[in-house]
């Protein structure tokens, strides 16, 4: 079908509309009938209804609006395809009409074209019209000019909305290209505001008592703890592991600006304003709900003791009371948790920094040993080797009076480079400063006392296992008055699988045998819920047979879990078990939570924070670690029959305050849940045991001197305490079956590894690479970047330039390119013809967003696969793959990351999968498989892994060693356990890929 595009710039985007053609005109053809049209339009519909699905397109008026961000953003050729014209030959000089604080200063723009002659531009969003000509403008240039607009638009307001208003022009001028924006006004040009999005408590101990200082930081340190939230990335796509922030290097403000504003103006003041003036030409602008956070703090620093402890050990609570956030996702994107901050404090009380040498974070996490720092105006990423440098030639600018530094080919202000020693925690030589005492601040408040502080309620201040085992739950057989079976039919109305039968007969037995918990680490997709529901039937059900279900008797059973997967716990209880059988539930998160939320007066503690008396009543409670953290005093008045702990590796980490909630709940049994026992190191799983059994692995110390060493032999003896008996009537801690040992209800699945030779340009390139890193350093930063370098060629030489992804010889090209990409599309042409669904995991975002649009020119799909990234909200991921399992399609793709797809989401629709990108991590990769390998799944599977060989270096080339050392960890992963990562990887993989290519 022929047809063509028309445009229409509306204030919201543009809308685009297709006309069909017609013998006498044309006619408005329906957006549902827009995969029918042909050529180039037909391909660039393909491109509008992912924008659809991605949610940057909206329908409208039939035809779709396109967010002007998304028209600005467009691929040359699909804007030429929509009718769009290109990206405008303009520039644009700056300057101000006054001074920023002022209020009748205005932003001046004066536009030039191609000529350089000055033009008259009239804009809407991202269209631009000057004389007869129009242009769209770049993404960059758009987001400066709504910047620019928004600012002068507060023409008349005072100082605070003014360097409030100014903070985004200041973010859009370092976006885009010189030739684009110029300006000659020093004034412009010497601004520097800060944007203040988040804030960490610095914590320290006074003679009355904890005091705490706020330290503002950018949003984007305090990444989202809502379970739904999009999966953090790396820049390549890849996993960005979570890290704990640090106070001085993650501050937002250098360090002499950050002790000006909380020990000056913060600690000043009664009440926080918008922005401030903190040096010349310096701003501080803070976000509308830090405004409310830092107001928050500074109430709590004038508290009595007590309070101040309290507020202390959980924040968030009052933070999200105070901005109205009921479901307390805003307070949890305000505030950071630092490393600082997890270690000084513990339940109601104030830690005294714990010794941990021994728990150094783990090496060898194949990200680059670099980090941004700002000199002057200039961010710089910094490594060990240009940190040396630059305190070398900081000490010899000093000896000889000079003001500026040369370093790799930048001129830097001797001062510039000290203030950022200043912002690292270090002396204006680079040095670590001599320990000095803490400034010791006003008492606040007005109470000197300890008697409120006696009141907290010292049961929430745990016992660690840290570096002696304080802690032990002793245990002894418990009575049970049924049959130890498997309830089928009266509880259960789904008949088990024999491997969940299994599973349950061990629960059953850990409970009987008095084991304080249990933990259930199963493969994923083999029903760990499923196993779990049964359990939990049994318990509530012998229960009411001892007459343990009525007045303080009653003990609840407490379900913890993700947001998502609390839905799911829902479906599958009302799916798998009988009417009633686990009697009354009270959703303790989400919108529910309000229903049990207390009202807050002269009687109101945190300990009655929610009604507890609900909860005592109820037969289970649902509820997420961030509201257990948030109302961890109030639950912890409730004795709970069992308590699980879902997505148990939300409890690895012994600081956090998610952890310490956790193990401060009472509970007579606990299940952990678990198919990643290990996401990072062994004492992951020591930490999840130190809830389930406590004290069974013994203390963190002595564990992690023992186990986290490698020693063969000993993470032998560690597996088998785990998952062996250690006494003849006692069942093991831990069950963990993987797949490929449970066969019963599941289809085969074949793994497909081919080697495909790469083509001259791939192999050109990766030669040149190899050579790069063997005449380079040898530091790990050195090696780190050569493995990178390696990896994205290994992928694809060019990335995601030199392709027309609306154009098929184009598409052709680019696919010829890279021997993965070609055995890849081999592939799909294959299952389009034989009617199988697929998934095509990628890491990297932008050949990810390339490839789904060349994919479907290529095999000339009626629309362009679905994208899952971490870009996507959950709620959108579900609805992605919801479509995708009831599509009626015989052949369909999606494209996913590996990180942000790889748990969570359940796609049996799909029985093939492809590895066009590999993930490092062997269980990353494995969750990977297990999307649409799991109970469910009706057809074979086929994992399909495609291995670029370099003809010369042959067993040497990278994917090749890679693949040997992920089959490696697998291997030896069924004898021992064994963290998917080790320091000696980033070595391993360098000599094999460099040294000996």
């Amino acid at each position: 079908m022929k047809a063509s595009y028309a445009h229409e710039a509306k204030h919201d985007g543009v809308l685009l509309m297709l006309h069909r053609r017609r013998l006498l005109g044309s006619e408005l053809l329906p957006v549902k009938d827009w995969p029918q049209v042909d050529g180039r339009e037909g391909a660039a519909a393909r491109y509008l209804l992912a924008c659809l699905d991605s949610g940057e397109g909206l329908a409208r008026d039939g035809g779709i609006l396109l967010a002007h961000p998304a028209v600005a953003a467009l691929p040359a050729t699909v804007a030429e395809a929509l009718g769009l014209p290109s990206l405008g030959t303009l520039s644009i000089t700056l300057a101000f009409d006054g001074i920023m604080t002022d209020p009748r200063a205005r932003i001046r723009a004066s536009w030039y074209d191609a000529d350089d002659r000055k033009v008259r531009m009239e804009r809407i969003g991202a269209l631009a019209r000057w004389g007869t000509r129009e242009g769209r403008l770049s993404g960059p240039l758009y987001e400066l000019m709504e910047a620019i607009d928004a600012y002068n638009s507060t023409e008349g307001s005072e100082a605070e909305t003014r360097i409030a208003a100014w903070a985004p022009v200041q973010a859009a001028l370092r976006r885009t290209a010189g030739e684009e924006v110029r300006t000659d006004d020093r004034f412009l040009t010497s601004l520097t505001v800060y944007q203040a999005g988040a804030v960490a408590l610095d914590v320290f101990e006074t003679p009355y008592g904890p005091d705490f200082l706020p330290v503002v930081m950018g949003r984007e340190k305090a990444a989202s703890l809502n379970d739904d939230a999009p999966a953090p990335e790396g820049a390549d796509g890849g996993e960005a592991e979570p890290v704990q922030r640090d106070l001085v290097s993650d501050a937002l403000l250098p360090e002499p600006l950050q002790r000006r504003f909380a020990r000056e103006v913060f600690a000043g003041e009664a009440q926080s304003r918008d922005a401030y003036v903190l040096d010349r030409n310096t701003y501080l602008v803070l976000d509308p709900s830090l405004k409310i956070a830092l107001d928050v703090v500074r109430k709590k620093r004038a508290a009595p003791k007590a309070e101040r402890i309290a507020f202390l050990k959980n924040p968030r609570a009052d933070i999200a009371e105070a901005i109205g956030d009921k479901s307390h996702e805003a307070a949890m994107s305000l505030l950071v948790e630092t490393w600082q901050y997890s270690e000084r404090v513990l339940g109601l009380g104030v830690w005294e920094p714990p010794p941990l040498p021994w728990l150094k974070n783990k090496a060898g996490q194949w990200l680059p040993e670099r980090f941004p720092v700002q000199i002057g105006q200039e961010t710089i990423e910094m490594d060990r080797e240009l940190f040396q440098t630059l305190k070398s030639e900081v000490a010899q600018a000093c000896e000889e009076g000079v003001e500026y530094i040369t370093v790799e080919d930048r001129s830097l202000r001797v001062d510039d480079v000290q203030d950022a020693f200043e912002t690292l925690g270090l002396d204006r030589l680079g040095n670590e400063p001599a320990p000095a005492e803490e400034d010791q601040p006003e008492p606040p408040g007005q109470d000197t006392s300890d008697d409120d502080a006696s009141a907290a309620d010292e049961r929430l201040v745990i016992r660690q296992n840290l570096d002696s085992e304080e802690f032990a739950v002793t245990y002894a057989p418990r009575a049970v008055a049924i049959a130890p079976a498997l309830p089928v039919p009266t509880l259960v109305s789904t008949r088990p699988k024999p491997h969940q039968t299994v599973g349950f007969d061990w629960l059953v037995a850990c409970y009987r045998a008095g084991w304080p918990g249990a933990l259930l680490a199963d493969d994923m997709g083999l029903g760990k819920t499923f196993q779990a529901l049964a359990f939990l039937a049994w318990v509530r059900k012998n229960r009411l047979q001892q007459g343990l279900d009525r007045g303080a008797q009653n003990r609840p059973i407490l379900v913890v879990a993700p947001t998502a997967l609390l839905r799911n716990w829902i479906e599958e209880a009302e799916r798998h078990l009988t009417p009633g059988a686990l009697g009354e539930r009270v959703d303790a998160f989400g919108s529910s939570l309000r229903h049990l939320k207390t009202r807050k007066d002269e009687h109101w503690t945190p300990e009655t924070a929610l009604d507890v008396t609900r909860l005592r009543a109820a037969n289970w409670v649902l509820t997420t670690y961030e509201t257990l953290a948030d109302n961890h005093r109030a639950f912890a008045r409730v004795a709970f029959s069992v308590a699980v702990f879902d997505e148990a590796q939300k409890i690895k980490s012994p600081g956090a305050i998610n952890t310490q909630s956790a193990k401060a709940m009472n509970a007579d049994f606990v299940l952990g849940l678990t198919g990643t026992p290990i996401e990072n190191r062994l004492a992951d799983l020591w930490c999840i045991m130190d809830r389930v059994v406590p004290g069974y692995l013994g203390d963190l110390k002595a564990f992690v001197a023992t186990y986290e060493n490698g020693d063969e032999e000993n993470l032998k003896r560690l597996k088998s305490k785990l998952d062996r008996p250690q006494k003849e009537s006692t069942p093991p801690v831990l069950l963990r079956r993987m797949k490929t040992e449970i066969l019963e209800g599941l289809p085969s699945r074949d793994f497909v590894t081919t080697c495909v030779t790469m083509p001259p340009e791939q192999a050109q390139a990766y030669a040149a690479a190899v050579l790069r890193a063997q005449v380079g350093g040898t530091t790990k930063g050195d090696m780190l970047r050569a493995i990178h370098a390696l990896r994205g060629v290994s992928l694809h030489p060019s990335g995601a330039s030199d392709c027309d992804p609306l154009d098929k010889m184009s598409v052709r090209n680019w696919i010829a390119r890279s021997a993965r990409m070609q055995h890849a599309v081999e592939v799909l042409e294959k299952l389009r013809v034989s009617g199988e669904k697929v998934l095509v995991f990628v890491e990297d975002l932008e050949v990810q967003a390339l490839f789904a649009s060349a994919i479907a020119t290529h095999l000339g799909l009626d629309r362009q696969p679905a994208t899952i990234n971490g870009s996507i909200p959950g709620e959108k991921r579900l609805e992605i793959v919801d479509r995708f399992q009831s599509s009626p399609q015989p052949f369909d793709l999606l494209v996913l990351s590996p990180k942000a797809a790889g748990i969570g989401l359940t796609i049996t629709a799909a029985n093939h999968v492809i590895h066009l990108s590999r993930w490092w991590n062997p269980a990353v990769e494995d969750q990977c498989n297990d999307r649409c390998y799991r109970i469910g799944q009706e057809k074979s599977v086929t994992v399909h892994i495609p291995i670029a060989v370099h003809r010369d270096y042959g067993e040497s080339s990278f994917d090749v060693r890679l693949n040997a050392l992920l089959e490696r960890k697998r291997r030896l992963s069924r004898d021992m356990l064994l963290p998917p990562v080790e320091d000696g990887d980033v070595e391993t993989l360098f000599g094999q890929s460099i040294a000996r290519s």
